[in-house]
């Protein structure tokens, strides 16, 4: 008899490969038809070669869903979700036009504040930095952009405690496109390829330095 945190753990997995893998799928499929191209927050904050990959690989980018240290992350945002009684998934959209075309720019913030509705991302990590992370800070000002908010928040959580860091300047129209339009593989140096699922098939990998970070 399957035992029943066997059952639960199994629907927690189940439910981080819906979210993060099967409805983003559907949300692109569905805009394609519609002759708009759509690309997630992340995807803008990272290297323009693995948004190719994922799309050329898709069965490695659904087995990160059973990724245990991703399934922690997602504990303590929904820990946090309910302690801010944000009930809903905060997900937005905002179209952009470029002259190649209509592009849809999405993000599902971790939690909006009920009184003063800042956003707020949660970055579970082994071990807190000095500083925050520059793809987190790229993260929140688009996000800033993506709600029309002025000020967010990158909390850090892990055992060693809990470090919050306030953003501003959301990004403008022209340094989004210029996101979208950048080639930049990889586009943090010093530490993507090290932690890329996809740097076994591309070329252009580079994972001689190590640093600690937060994935999530």
């Amino acid at each position: 008899m399957e035992g029943v945190s066997s059952k639960r753990i199994e629907e927690l997995f189940s439910d981080m490969r819906r979210r993060y893998i099967e409805d983003r799928e559907r949300l692109r499929e569905k805009l394609a038809k519609e002759g708009k191209k759509l690309l997630f927050v992340h995807e803008l904050c990272e290297c323009t070669e693995k948004r190719k990959m994922r799309l050329k690989f898709p069965d490695i980018e659904r087995a990160t869903a059973y990724n245990p240290r991703f399934a922690l992350g997602q504990l303590v945002e929904e820990a946090l979700k309910h302690r801010f009684q944000n009930k809903n998934e905060n997900a937005y959209m905002k179209e952009l036009k470029t002259n190649d075309g209509g592009y849809v720019i999405s993000g599902v913030i971790d939690v909006i504040d009920p009184e003063t509705k800042t956003p707020v991302e949660i970055k579970y990590q082994t071990s807190l930095q000095k500083s925050p992370q520059e793809h987190h800070i790229l993260q929140m000002r688009t996000y800033l952009w993506l709600l029309n908010a002025r000020r967010g928040e990158i909390v850090y959580i892990s055992p060693e405690g809990l470090k919050t860091y306030s953003v501003g300047e959301p990004l403008t129209d022209e340094e989004v496109i210029a996101l979208i339009k950048e080639e930049k593989t990889p586009r943090w140096p010093e530490w993507e390829c090290q932690y890329c699922q996809y740097r076994q098939f591309c070329n252009k990998a580079n994972y001689k330095n190590k640093k600690p970070f937060s994935v999530l």
